[in-house]
């Protein structure tokens, strides 16, 4: 092997190889890790659900694959992109993610973050059936929740919207992945879901967060108008999207039925544990994110049971 100079110099060894691969691996992992592996999950489940909702398994794999494997570049471009914008936030909080106790240099998980979204737009090109334009949509919805000027995160308005884009997108896109059009269940599952998401989930991780997202300069309902104005909010919302999902599903999409009630049963689950969080006089954050659990919970309840209901109807 010939170097910059013109000398040759020595090949590298195996074992320098593999220490560089064992480094690339630990890093992968730390990305992994930084995105949130139970919220990437969450998110294939969204998918999954949109492109069986089309009324029958997509007639080839092939670019319904290609399609889940663009939308999970996507989430975690936008949540490792979210991780990396959250440092301060994060560490004021007390958060073990692996970029904010310091095992993640930000630049290396700024790489990955560009080289999961170039994947994704590939991806989504191969599959066809306009899944492109839905990953290129939930990626500019995932710059807009973390990055400046629009910096989503930071208003619980425009965080409830954003979020809200997310979850929308995710159902789209599968069902754009099955080569097919809209039917009535997906339609108003994925809405529901979406408004789950929206008016629940957006003020429920904040719960636990407040002192960080304060220092970090947010201005959220529970940092400008106080925890309780958010738990309140956070109640009301739980109560509509549980009692009109479930009247929405049983008049206009009866299979989806079955998750709309699991949705209105972790309706009831949330409210208690905010009423419980509530009456604590002291708590670590650990108890106090018990509302945010009870909603991502919920979230893998209800889409796995109409996923289930989906194929077996299908």
């Amino acid at each position: 092997m010939i170097n910059s100079a013109g000398y040759l110099s020595a090949p590298v060894s195996a074992r320098a190889l593999d220490l560089r691969w064992r480094t690339a691996a630990h890093a992968a992992r730390l990305c992994w890790a930084e995105a949130r592996p139970s919220v990437q999950l969450v998110f294939l489940l969204r998918f999954a659900v949109g492109t069986v909702s089309a009324g029958q398994l997509p007639p080839a794999l092939g670019p319904a694959g290609l399609g889940l494997a663009s939308w999970w570049c996507a989430v975690a471009c936008a949540y490792l992109l979210n991780g990396v914008t959250d440092v301060r936030e994060d560490r004021a909080n007390g958060s073990r993610r692996p970029i904010a106790r310091g095992d993640l240099p930000v630049h290396t998980a700024m790489a990955v973050t560009v080289l999961l979204g170039v994947a994704a737009l590939v991806l989504g090109a191969l599959a066809g059936n306009g899944v492109l334009g839905w990953v290129a949509g939930f990626l500019l919805l995932g710059w807009a929740y973390s990055c400046a000027p629009v910096r989503a995160k930071d208003s619980s308005v425009a965080c409830a919207v954003v979020v809200f884009g997310l979850g929308a997108t995710s159902y789209a896109a599968g069902v754009a992945a099955a080569g097919s059009g809209w039917t009535a269940t997906g339609a108003v599952f994925g809405g529901v879901m979406a408004a789950w998401m929206a008016l629940v989930g957006s003020l429920v991780k904040d719960l636990g967060d407040v002192g960080g997202d304060a220092a970090g300069g947010r201005r959220t309902v529970a940092v400008v108008r106080g925890v309780a104005a958010a738990r309140a909010l956070a109640v009301a919302g739980a109560v509509l999207v549980g009692a009109a999902g479930t009247a929405a599903a049983a008049l206009w999409a009866p299979p989806a039925l079955v998750g709309a009630v699991a949705v209105a049963a972790g309706a009831v689950w949330v409210v208690a544990q905010v009423v419980r969080d509530a009456r604590r006089q002291s708590a670590d954050r650990r108890q106090r994110r018990g509302a945010y659990r009870a909603f991502m919970v919920t979230q893998y309840a209800a889409n796995l049971l109409v996923l289930g209901v989906l194929v077996a109807t299908g």
